[in-house]
């Protein structure tokens, strides 16, 4: 009987909880949208800058690099997002304290 009740967590640690949940399942999805933005959008976004700056000399090579800048600059605007949503799930945890 006084197990039972050792395992029960107080409203506090649910929180707690929960906010490490959130800020795993954050960090874990960042890592996997950036994964498959980079396997999914791979050869549809390489095939249009080819056809919009040629395979020709090194309009090859400036279509690769503006499609990595690209990529990447998308990928930093939707981590920016997340980041800021599991801060305001911290302030509101730590208001309540």
């Amino acid at each position: 009987m006084l197990e039972e009740k050792e395992k029960k967590l107080s409203k506090a640690e649910e929180e707690k909880l929960h906010v490490y949940f959130v800020e795993k399942v954050v960090t874990l999805m960042t890592g996997a949208m950036g994964l498959v933005a980079a396997l999914a959008w791979n050869d549809a976004i390489r095939k249009l800058f080819e056809r919009v700056f040629g395979t020709q000399g090194s309009g090859d090579i400036t279509a690769m690099f503006i499609y990595a800048a690209v990529i990447t600059t998308a990928i930093i605007l939707v981590t920016y997002r997340l980041t800021r949503i599991v801060e305001k799930m911290k302030r509101k945890e730590k208001d309540k304290k």
